[in-house]
Formats: structure tokens, C-alpha cells, sequence
């Protein structure tokens, strides 16, 4: 089955692939939805804007047959971070030079310059996840105009080609600690909302730790960490003991002990593969949860304490220093946030 799209608006996109598909998609705040017809296939996609020129389209699905999603050469691409979880897929553009597929934890960076096509081929009769998340660069250059020369040479010269006049192609591994930031955005049942914002907390820490990955391959080639599964399995079993218990979570100590894995090799691998320490994943995970429990309606007290703060004000001076409020203030800030994103043109 052939696709053919004229935009790369998420909303639009899921709206013109519905009608091609001649069934209906729905809304739910910011994000796009559709669920595949029996006919079809089994699933959903959906397509997420956020703010400052940043997209995200989600397939998590399986089609009877095999799909080719073309984009016209009359439009002006956006620079794709592509992110393939399950399955493969198959992505050329450039006229056709550029050709590659992607496995299970490899990503790609992409620019189609104007006047070419691009076409994504996802084979049918097999589960596909796959992400991917557009950056429209004359609305983000905005946003890090400032900062732009803190990227790399390479990836400050594709972010500044505005008018998407140059190819752009890298491929390479993503890290784990990427892939579960994808899995919690899948697994994220939340509505309204409490959704729009967590999963835009996600979807650009992807970016970020997509263009630090890009950079550090740059930087470092062939110098990754290598852990065995069997050590992978057991700080990941440690991560879910940190997570299953974080209003009173073990020492670090006690979580080697229960993982079964020294102390210095959980604390080296655990930095390796989610990219911070101990410490500071059990702090992000904590805040995480509080702002969605204060999305909720929860007191300031209430939520301090059930992600595990003895200390209100303690609690509400490391929320500040994430999210650059205090957390009594949360709900109006990000109310107001999802109404001025409403009204970006993409």
C-alpha cells in the first residue's frame, strides 16, 4: 500500500492518512490518534505538536501488508530524529542515493533537501514501533538561536539550513536509556492534560539525548561501555527495585545486595546505561511523578510526600530547579503552556 502526504504537520499527517484510509481519527489535546481498521491492520498511530516547532509521530502497530509513506518534493522537510523500537523499517531519500534500514535500538538523523521525496517503507505482517520526531528549523532556530553554538560543527550546519537546501545523514545506536524514554511514552495512559505534558517532557528529552549521542560519536567513536546481558538485567531489575519502592527507596548498598551485583559494577553500568547516576535518576523520577500528581490536583504536602520528600520546601526547591517553578504554581503555568501551543502554526 502506497501513502502519498503534501505535509509534515503530525496532526495533519493523521488526519490525511485517515481519510486515505477512509476511516476517522480523534483528538485528544495536542495529539492526533488513530486506530487501525480491522481491514488494515491492528494498532494506532498518532501525532503529537508541541511547541517551538517540534513534532512527534508514533507508529506502534502491525499492517496486512507492507506500507510506503511518500512525501512530496514540493514541501520543505523538517529534520527527522528517527527512532526504531520494534521491527524494521526502510527510509531513502536524496533522489534515491541515500538508502538505509533500521533494526531494534538504531536511530537515524535525516535531511531531505527540497524538491526530493522521501519514502518510509514499514513491512507488513510484523509488529513495528517506530518514532519520529520532526524539528520544523525556522521555528526551533528561535528557540536556540543563542545557543546554537553549542552543538556540533556538523549538526549546527543542518539545524541552520532553514530552507532545507543540503542531505543531511548519520545512523547509530541509540542508548537504552532512550529506549525506555520511548517505552514510557507508549506505555503512558494518562488523558488531557496530564498526557500532553509529560509526553512533551519526553519527547524532548529524546532530542536532547539523541544530539548528545550524535555528538559523543563524534567525539569517541567505538568507546562505549560493554556490559553482558546478564549485568544488564540485573541493574534493570535494580532501576525497577529503585522505582517500585521510591517513596522509602534502598540504600545503594541494599539494592546491590538484592540485584545480586557488586557495588562498584552496578553504579558504573547503571551511569552507562541510563546516563546518570543512581542518585540523580531516582531524583528525575521522583519529580517526574510529582508533576504529574500535581497535574492531578494534588496538594503541594500530599504530592511531596507520596513521591517520597519528608521535607515540603526541600521538595519544592529541587522541583524549581527542574522545572523552573515552584510547584504550587505548576498547574496554571502548564494550563496556560498548552493553550499558547494550541495556537502555533507549525
Amino acid at each position: 500500500m502506497k501513502l502519498t502526504f503534501d505535509k509534515y504537520h503530525p496532526h495533519t499527517f493523521i488526519k490525511t492518512l485517515a481519510k486515505q484510509l477512509k476511516t476517522t481519527s480523534y483528538s485528544d489535546c495536542l495529539e492526533e490518534i488513530i486506530e487501525l481498521p480491522p481491514q488494515i491492520g491492528k494498532g494506532k498511530i498518532i501525532g503529537f505538536v508541541f511547541s517551538d516547532g517540534i513534532g512527534f509521530i508514533l507508529f506502534d502497530c502491525m499492517f496486512k501488508e507492507d506500507w510506503i509513506i511518500e512525501f512530496s518534493k514540493t514541501i520543505a522537510a523538517p529534520l527527522h530524529f528517527n527512532f526504531e523500537i520494534q521491527g524494521e523499517i526502510w527510509h531513502s531519500f536524496n533522489g534515491g542515493d541515500i538508502r538505509y534500514h533500521l533494526n531494534p535500538l538504531q536511530g537515524s538523523i535525516t535531511a531531505c533537501p527540497n524538491q526530493s521525496t522521501q519514502q518510509f517503507t514499514l513491512p507488513g505482517k510484523r509488529k513495528i514501533v517506530y518514532a519520529t520526531l520532526l524539528l520544523q528549523r525556522k521555528l526551533y532556530i528561535k528557540k536556540i538561536d543563542c545557543m546554537i553554538d553549542q552543538l556540533s560543527e556538523k549538526l549546527q550546519k543542518i539545524v541552520l539550513d532553514v530552507d532545507s537546501e543540503k542531505a543531511f545523514f548519520y545512523q547509530g545506536n541509540y542508548s537504552i536509556a532512550a529506549a525506555e524514554c520511548i517505552t514510557k511514552i507508549i506505555q503512558n495512559d494518562q488523558k488531557g492534560l496530564v498526557r500532553s505534558t509529560y509526553l512533551e517532557s519526553k519527547v524532548l528529552e529524546l532530542l536532547s539525548r539523541q544530539i548528545r549521542q550524535f555528538t559523543d560519536d563524534l567525539r569517541s567513536p567505538g568507546k562505549q561501555v560493554m556490559l553482558r546481558k546478564y549485568d544488564v538485567d540485573k541493574i534493570k531489575f535494580a532501576r525497577d527495585l529503585l522505582i517500585k519502592n521510591i517513596q522509602a527507596p534502598p540504600t545503594i548498598e541494599a539494592l546491590a545486595k538484592k540485584a545480586g551485583i557488586n557495588q562498584q559494577k552496578l553504579k558504573t553500568g547503571f551511569k552507562a546505561i541510563f546516563e546518570t547516576t543512581i542518585n540523580k535518576y531516582l531524583r528525575e523520577e521522583r519529580l517526574e511523578r510529582a508533576s504529574l500528581i500535581l497535574l492531578q490536583g494534588a496538594s503541594v504536602k500530599q504530592t511531596a510526600i507520596e513521591v517520597g520528600y519528608s521535607n515540603q520546601s526541600h521538595f519544592s526547591r529541587k522541583f524549581k530547579e527542574k522545572y523552573g517553578i515552584l510547584p504550587k504554581d505548576y498547574l496554571k503555568s502548564i494550563q496556560t503552556k498548552i493553550t499558547d501551543n494550541q495556537n502555533v502554526k507549525y
